[in-house]
């Protein structure tokens, strides 16, 4: 997953490719830090899609932005639009099911 540091960098990111999966977390968070390893294992079988995290430290705007307000935080987004997300509790076969459906779909 690529670290970027900007709501300016996520919306360029997320406008280029017809997928992305955009985790936010937080410094001091051990779920998400798991949560990320799992994601860095799983998104190499979908090449299709853009995988990205951010700190909220490092853009509190992000929060506001995706109206997110827990840590981690996954965003699912098909052609820019969102179509997905879980909060705090991540089951990964639930994303990795919206991963596949998605990226069959937009094929």
């Amino acid at each position: 997953m690529q670290q970027v540091t900007s709501l300016e960098e996520i919306n360029g990111l997320i406008q280029q490719g017809s997928l992305s999966l955009l985790m936010i977390k937080t410094e001091q968070c051990g779920v998400c830090d798991s949560v990320k390893a799992k994601l860095d294992e799983l998104l190499p079988s979908f090449p299709g899609v853009q995988g990205m995290y951010i700190r909220m430290e490092d853009a509190p705007e992000v929060s506001g932005e995706y109206l997110v307000f827990t840590a981690p935080t996954l965003l699912l987004f098909a052609e820019g639009r969102e179509v997905f997300r879980q909060s705090r509790f991540v089951i990964m076969r639930e994303v990795e099911k919206q991963l596949q459906g998605w990226s069959e779909a937009l094929r």
